[in-house]
């Protein structure tokens, strides 16, 4: 069986801009006068950037077999389920750590090899938007919980 893959496009420079500064929770019209562009430019840009954004998390999704059930594009996030491994997962986008997929679970962090990149990675997502970390030194297992039930709250 042939399987096609459509090369998805990453948003621009200048569309990752305007997408972390609303998602950043700036007005249309202060991202205008920071950035110094005509408001058309910002809403095509933003426009493009959500649409470029979802479709990348959607093919993250397909090619992990990630059942999307949400996905929000303005945010950089979906939840889904993967039947594979039978547990739930995220996939984030971010300007600095791009496409993340986060499964849920319980792990021994401290023999993971894995836990210092797993760490940064959180700890830039809490940073990228804007949420407080409760308490750095936990484990990043325990980062992901509080990270996703706030994002979570951010949806509803």
């Amino acid at each position: 069986m042939f399987v096609s893959h459509q090369k998805r496009k990453y948003p621009t420079p200048r569309q990752i801009t305007i997408w972390t500064l609303k998602r950043n929770k700036m007005t249309g019209r202060e991202i205008v006068k920071q950035i110094q562009v005509d408001p058309a430019f910002v809403s095509r840009s933003l426009k493009e950037a959500n649409k470029r954004i979802k479709a990348l998390i959607e093919e993250v999704g397909k090619m992990n077999k990630i059942k999307i059930q949400m996905i929000n594009g303005e945010l950089g996030i979906a939840r889904g389920y993967s039947h594979i491994l039978n547990i739930s997962a995220y996939i984030t986008f971010s300007p600095i750590n791009g496409l993340q997929v986060w499964y849920e679970h319980k792990g021994e962090c401290t023999s993971c090899e894995e836990y210092a990149e797993c760490r940064k990675a959180l700890l830039q997502e809490f940073k990228e938007r804007n949420i407080e970390v409760p308490n750095p030194t936990v484990r990043p297992t325990d980062l992901s919980d509080y990270l996703f039930e706030k994002i979570e709250a951010m949806l509803e």
